[in-house]
């Protein structure tokens, strides 16, 4: 193996090494909502959580009012 693609290989090994696999189970949307108030977003994060078996880590709109948008993170 040349110095190159030994290299390469210690990289990855590194990278591999130090993921953090908790963070790889979460993941965010940003559900369009007709109008956007609070316990709307919470509640299309709920369905959207129990739909991919996950659980609701934050809920907040993102711009509120008449075609507003939710931030949804969930975790499994």
């Amino acid at each position: 193996m040349n110095t190159k693609n030994c290299i390469i290989c210690c990289i990855l090994f590194m990278l591999v090494v130090h993921t953090n696999h908790a963070l790889a189970e979460c993941g965010h949307t940003y559900p369009i909502m007709p109008f956007c108030k609070g316990w709307m977003c919470t509640t299309e994060c709920w369905m959207e959580a129990k739909l991919i078996a996950a659980k609701v880590m934050e809920d907040k709109c993102v711009k509120g009012g008449i075609k507003g948008y939710c931030y949804c993170r969930f975790c499994r």
